[in-house]
C-alpha cells in the first residue's frame, strides 16, 4: 500500500468518526439566534488569530530577538578573527623574508595600528644616522607604544637604538596623562649583537 492510499484511507476513517459530530454542531449552529451566531463566528475568528500568531508569527519573532540580543558578541568575534588572521598572515610574511631584513612599511604600520596607535599620532621615516626605521610620534598613549615596542623586538627582532621621548601637553603646557612625543629609532641588531 503507498502512502498516498494509506492517507486516503485514515482520512477517510476520521472523516466517518467526525461526520455525525459536525452535523450535530452545524444543526446547533443554525438554530441560534443571528445576533449568537455572530458572536459564535466572532470567537471562533478570535481564537483562529490567536493560533496563527502562536504557531506562525511569534516563534520568528522570538528568534528575530535572539539573533539581535546575540549579533554584537558575533561582530566581535568576527572582528577578533579578522585580527587573528590579520596577525597570522604577518607571521606568514614576516617568515617568508629573509632573516636580517627590515620590515616593510605596511607592516610595520599594520602592526602599529594593531597595536592601538592610530596613523594620524605617527609617522615611519628613516633615521639620519644609517640603516633602520624612524618612528616619529605626537601624543600617543605610552601604554600602546610600550606594547608595540615590546612586539616589534620579539616579531622582528628589531632593537631600540635611540630614544628622544617627552611627556605631551596641551596648549596651556599642561602635561597630557600617559601621552608622549618624540622619536624612537629602531635597527636590526648588529651581527655580533644581542637578539
Amino acid at each position: 500500500m503507498t502512502f498516498p492510499l494509506r492517507l486516503q484511507t485514515v482520512w477517510l476513517s476520521v472523516r466517518k468518526s467526525l461526520e455525525p459530530a459536525l452535523a450535530r454542531a452545524h444543526r446547533r449552529y443554525q438554530a441560534l439566534a443571528p445576533r449568537e451566531r455572530r458572536l459564535v463566528a466572532g470567537a471562533a475568528l478570535l481564537l483562529g488569530a490567536a493560533t496563527v500568531y502562536v504557531g506562525l508569527i511569534e516563534p520568528p519573532l522570538n528568534a528575530l530577538r535572539k539573533a539581535q540580543a546575540e549579533l554584537p558578541a558575533l561582530r566581535a568575534q568576527a572582528a577578533a578573527v579578522a585580527d587573528l588572521t590579520a596577525r597570522a598572515a604577518a607571521l606568514r610574511q614576516r617568515s617568508a623574508t629573509p632573516a636580517g631584513a627590515l620590515p616593510g612599511a605596511d607592516e610595520l604600520s599594520g602592526s602599529l595600528e594593531r597595536a592601538g596607535l592610530p596613523s594620524g599620532l605617527w609617522a615611519l621615516g628613516k633615521p639620519e644616522s644609517g640603516e633602520g626605521v624612524e618612528l616619529t610620534l605626537s601624543q600617543a598613549p605610552s601604554s600602546a607604544l610600550l606594547r608595540w615596542l615590546d612586539g616589534a623586538g620579539r616579531d622582528w627582532g628589531l632593537a631600540v637604538t635611540q630614544v628622544d621621548l617627552t611627556r605631551a601637553a596641551n596648549a596651556n603646557g599642561r602635561p597630557l596623562p600617559g601621552l608622549v612625543n618624540g622619536k624612537v629609532t629602531l635597527a636590526l641588531p648588529q651581527s655580533g649583537g644581542r637578539r
